[in-house]
């Protein structure tokens, strides 16, 4: 039987961008992260609806401990006002 982990993660992280570059990147161009880290990304696909848009569900394909992984995002809310948006991430 497959264990299931669920919770909340936040974190800071220190970065060389603006926040408004950074939540461009995570939320309308969320493709474009596999160019920003390709040894841990190897490609991010959308599967419906729109980069950007609520209710969008991405693919995620990246490498963990040396192993291949998929994970599908549902990105849940966007606020491009206040530079914020939840994901919700299953793998």
């Amino acid at each position: 039987m497959a264990s299931q982990s669920v919770g909340k993660l936040e974190t800071d992280v220190h970065i060389k961008a603006t926040a408004e570059q950074f939540h461009d990147v995570f939320c309308s161009r969320t493709h474009h992260i596999a160019h920003v880290c390709p040894e841990k990304i190897q490609g991010v696909d959308i599967h419906e609806g729109e980069w950007g848009s609520q209710g969008s569900i991405i693919y995620c394909n990246y490498v963990h401990d040396g192993k291949k992984c998929v994970a599908k995002e549902l990105l849940e809310f966007v606020d491009k006002d206040n530079k914020k948006a939840t994901f919700k991430v299953n793998d």
